[in-house]
């Protein structure tokens, strides 16, 4: 075969509104990994990352900006503040209550442990 006598074909390139259309597809996904892939964790609060491969991570992350993969790791945050909660206890004699209503309110703090965050 004689590559001398081989023909090219000539294909329109498209100029600048196909490069201008590249740019724009390859930006756009890049604006959405890098807003993506960050998360914050406020005070107060703990973070753990669920990835698609290996299940749930064992760290427990801290207050903070990090670092997750789009679409394959995903952040569950959790709020580790000490809760206050009342009760109140009532006297009762001989299974009826008094009348003036003496009772006890007891403030309790209810703390989240962490380490039963991650199995």
């Amino acid at each position: 075969m004689n590559m001398k006598k081989m023909k090219v074909l000539n294909v329109p390139g498209g100029g600048a509104a196909s490069a201008l259309m590249k740019l724009g597809v390859i930006g756009g996904i890049g604006l959405y990994v890098a807003g993506n892939s960050l998360y914050n964790v406020e005070g107060g609060h703990r973070a753990i990352v669920f990835n698609r491969l290996v299940s749930v991570k064992d760290k427990v992350y801290p207050e903070g900006t990090h670092f997750v993969i789009p679409w394959f790791e995903r952040s569950v945050i959790y709020d580790v503040r000490l809760h206050p909660h009342l009760v109140v206890i009532s006297r009762w004699f001989n299974g009826i209550p008094e009348v003036n209503q003496s009772s006890i309110i007891a403030r309790l703090f209810l703390v989240s442990l962490v380490s039963q965050f991650v199995g």
